[in-house]
C-alpha cells in the first residue's frame, strides 16, 4: 500500500504542475486518489500501448516498485488492482468522524457492450458497475441522467458535471469522477472571531475575505529551502489532516511549486521535522469548486492512445475493438469553515506571519497550497492552491 500511495502522490504532483503551467494564478482543487482510482478502472480493460501509457503516466507507476509485475493480461496486474481495493476499503470505511462519498462511473455506448469478465473484475476490485447506455440515440438524455445521479450521490454539492454538448452520438466511452467530503476540525475555529481582512492576491491587488482565527497547539515547521511555513490542522480523531504550505513571501508560490516532489513533500510534512507549537492561526473561510475535462492534461502528460479512435486498445473491456475514451470529467467541491471542511467544500487589520516568543503567528493572507491527507495510508484525498477569494 505504501508503494501505491507513493505512486498516487507522484501522479498528483505531476498533474498539479501541469495545471500550474496552464495558469499560474488560478485556484486549483482536485482529488488525486479519486482520479487515480477512476483511471485504474479503465486501465483494468486496457491492453498493449494504451495500457503502457496509462501505467507510466496516469497511475504514476513509474515510481512503483511493483511495475515489473504488470503485464497485458489482467491476472498479472492483480497486485495493482488489489492494492487499490485495499486502499479504497481503508479510506471508505464507515466512520462518524468524516463523510466521504466518491462517484466513479464508466459509461459505454451500448452497441459496444462490456465483456462479462471485465464487469466481474470492475465489481471485484473497484465496486464499480460500468453502464451501457445509448449515446448514439439519446446522448443528451443520458447526460442529464448522469448529472442527476452525481448530484444525488454528492448531496447536491456537485451539479452539472457534464455540460451541454459534452457528449453526443459519436461518444463511445465516458469516465466521470466526483468526490464529496465533509469533516470537522479536531479544534474548531472561533466563529465569533472571524473578521473581514484583506487577502493579498499579489503585490498590488487585495480582496476582502472572512478570516477565521484559532489559538491552540499544532504541528508546524518552517522549511528554509523554500521559505515556507507548513502547518497541520487535524480533523476529529486524527484520521485526516489538512496541511497548509504558506510561503513567507507573497510571490513565493512559484518557487515552492517548482520544488514539489514526492520526496520533498514527504520530508516537509514528516513527524520528525514538525513540532507541536503554540499557534495563532488565521485562515480564510473559503469555498472552491473546480471542474476538469482531464483529456487535455492527461494527453499532455503522455496518455494519448486511450483518447484516439483507431489506436485505443480496450479489448480487455469489450471484445469489439472500437472503444476509445471520449471524455474524462472530474469535479471537486471544498468548503473550509469554522466547523471544519465540507467538500464535495466586520473590522479589518493588517497581519503577518511571525514568531512571537514561544507562539507562532500563522497568517494565510496570501496565496498558499493545501492538501487533505488520510493519515494511516498517507494518501492525498485533495490537493489545491488558493490564489484568490
Amino acid at each position: 500500500m505504501e508503494a501505491l500511495s507513493k505512486a498516487n502522490t507522484s501522479f498528483a504532483l505531476d498533474f498539479f504542475k501541469h495545471e500550474c503551467q496552464e495558469d499560474g494564478d488560478k485556484n486549483i482543487l482536485f482529488s488525486p486518489l479519486s482520479i487515480s482510482s477512476a483511471l485504474a478502472t479503465v486501465y483494468l480493460g486496457a491492453r498493449g500501448n494504451t495500457a503502457d501509457q496509462m501505467e507510466k503516466v496516469s497511475l504514476g507507476f513509474r515510481s512503483c516498485p511493483s511495475t515489473h509485475l504488470i503485464a497485458t493480461e489482467i491476472g498479472k496486474s492483480d497486485n495493482i488492482h488489489s492494492g487499490f481495493k485495499a486502499l479504497n476499503f481503508e479510506i471508505n470505511q464507515p466512520t462518524k468522524n468524516y463523510l466521504l462519498k466518491s462517484v466513479n462511473q464508466l459509461y459505454g455506448e451500448k452497441s459496444l457492450p462490456f465483456s462479462k469478465e471485465y464487469l466481474k473484475l470492475a465489481k471485484k476490485y473497484y465496486n464499480a458497475e460500468p453502464q451501457s447506455v445509448d449515446f448514439v440515440g439519446a446522448a443528451d438524455e443520458i447526460r442529464k441522467e448522469i448529472n442527476s445521479k452525481v448530484e444525488h450521490q454528492t448531496e447536491g454539492k456537485i451539479q452539472n458535471l457534464l455540460p451541454p454538448g459534452s457528449v453526443d452520438s459519436f461518444t463511445r466511452l465516458v469516465l466521470i469522477n466526483a468526490l464529496y467530503f465533509k469533516g470537522k476540525w479536531a479544534t474548531k475555529f472561533e466563529a465569533e472571531a472571524t473578521r473581514q481582512r484583506p487577502f493579498r492576491i499579489n503585490t498590488h491587488t487585495t480582496k476582502p475575505v472572512p478570516m477565521m482565527h484559532l489559538s491552540d497547539k499544532f504541528n508546524w515547521t518552517y522549511v528554509e529551502s523554500v521559505q515556507t511555513d507548513v502547518l497541520e490542522l487535524p480533523y476529529v480523531n486524527n484520521d485526516l489532516s489538512m496541511f497548509i504550505l504558506l510561503p513567507s513571501d507573497i510571490t513565493g508560490l512559484q518557487k515552492l511549486e517548482r520544488e514539489l516532489t514526492f520526496e520533498n513533500l514527504s520530508a516537509w510534512t514528516s513527524p520528525e521535522l514538525m513540532e507541536k507549537m503554540k499557534m495563532e492561526v488565521y485562515l480564510p473561510r473559503f469555498t472552491l469548486e473546480e471542474k476538469y475535462d482531464l483529456r487535455s492534461t492527461l494527453s499532455m502528460m503522455g496518455i494519448q492512445d486511450a483518447f484516439t479512435e483507431g489506436q485505443a486498445d480496450f479489448t480487455g473491456m469489450s471484445e469489439n475493438g472500437d472503444l476509445f475514451l471520449s471524455q474524462v470529467f472530474h469535479k471537486c467541491y471544498l468548503e473550509v469553515n469554522e466547523e471544519g471542511t465540507e467538500a464535495a467544500a466586520a473590522s479589518s487589520a493588517a497581519l503577518t506571519s511571525r514568531s512571537l516568543g514561544a507562539t507562532v503567528i500563522f497568517v494565510a493572507d496570501h496565496p498558499f497550497l493545501f492538501f487533505i491527507r488520510h493519515n494511516k495510508t498517507k494518501s492525498i484525498l485533495f490537493l489545491g492552491r488558493f490564489s484568490s477569494p
